[in-house]
């Protein structure tokens, strides 16, 4: 308890317990004690100024009533720590006039002395609704910026098919007959072309956070796709080596989209011609990992530990906000991101539970 207890006063202006109850000196967060399964049985006074509710009104009910139903499975699904560490959650729950509002928990658990089995959780909340649309302004502005970076590969993309068609209509037209050869290369052309537009579409729509299972191999490949232009044009080849016979795992598609060409554009910017990347992906018991390596200058020992920090950047013209929009959504996926560099190239790792 004595990292929860740390945490509090850093937070709360002053916390008192006593054998009877836990009194709170007026502030912004709430504090809830709750069992394993949920049940309320304690809330600080604080929470009307959140929520508008009063103590009584939530005691003896159930913590994941309030819950917002697209956040209901991953709250289950957390893991309660097993040591003394502090878990962060971020989610949305629901105000008494019905509307939902972002909130962060930090959670520690209580275990009974004896039998070490979990006895009670005791969590701080707060009301982070303004962070979370910042953070939404910025990533919907990162994926514009993205788009806006790639308009020039598309743009090629789609041009060599569209000539490749006006050719064979050219052809067809001084021929006799119908040449089925040249109906069956336009057709995939036509493929070629909607399928970039389409992963160009889905990256500039805006979008909630939706949580199903996706194809991790296909997710690769839809990002590779939208980059194969702009590789091209920096002479820099894209290999992916994946072991996954089931690739389908449970996360929101775009945004784990968005990281994979985040990541691949920072790659391909980084090395000089010609280049390689290489995208490993493989899935153990409790992890699912994706790896990009690059074969660019690497990053200097001193800089690692600003990866992902706003507005630091090793590029000319960057301004930092893409990697921290990766390591913000791996870290709502509850994944992590470790980056490795030396003077032969930078490999990012991406490790992502499995729930």
């Amino acid at each position: 308890m004595s990292i929860l207890i740390s945490t509090l006063e850093t937070r709360l202006q002053k916390v008192e317990k006593t054998t009877e109850k836990i009194w709170v000196e007026p502030s912004m967060d709430f504090i809830c004690k709750r069992t394993p399964d949920g049940l309320i049985k304690y809330v600080s006074p604080s929470v009307r100024s959140m929520l508008g509710y009063e103590p009584s009104d939530l005691v003896g009910r159930l913590y994941t009533l309030f819950v917002h139903a697209e956040d209901y499975n991953r709250i289950l699904n957390t893991t309660i720590p097993v040591t003394e560490d502090v878990c962060n959650l971020t989610y949305r729950i629901k105000r008494k006039d019905g509307v939902y509002i972002w909130v962060n928990s930090q959670i520690s658990v209580v275990r009974h002395p004896e039998t070490n089995a979990p006895f009670e959780l005791f969590s701080v909340t707060s009301d982070v609704s303004a962070k979370i649309k910042a953070e939404h302004f910025i990533l919907e502005y990162e994926k514009l910026n993205v788009v806006g970076q790639l308009a020039a590969g598309i743009a090629h993309e789609i041009k060599n098919p569209l000539t490749s068609l006006k050719g064979f209509i050219q052809l067809m037209k001084t021929g006799q007959e119908l040449n089925h050869n040249y109906l069956a290369i336009m057709e995939e052309e036509i493929k070629r072309m909607e399928s970039v537009s389409k992963e160009l579409m889905l990256m500039a729509k805006p979008h909630k956070s939706d949580f199903k299972p996706f194809d991790m191999n296909d997710l690769i490949d839809h990002a590779i796709t939208l980059l194969m232009a702009e590789a091209a044009k920096k002479c820099v080849e894209i290999t992916k080596e994946s072991t996954l016979s089931d690739g389908m795992f449970l996360c929101d598609g775009n945004k784990i989209k968005q990281v994979l060409i985040n990541m691949l554009m920072n790659a391909i910017d980084a090395m000089d011609m010609p280049g390689e990347i290489t995208i490993a992906v493989f899935k153990s018991k409790e992890d699912l990992t994706i790896s990009i390596t690059d074969t660019g200058k690497g990053i200097p020992a001193e800089d690692l530990d600003k990866i992902g920090k706003p507005f630091f950047t090793t590029k000319a013209n960057g301004n930092g906000l893409g990697l921290m929009i990766c390591y913000k959504i791996v870290e709502e996926h509850q994944g992590t991101i470790h980056v490795g560099s030396s003077c032969r190239g930078t490999t990012f790792t991406i490790k992502l539970p499995i729930h």
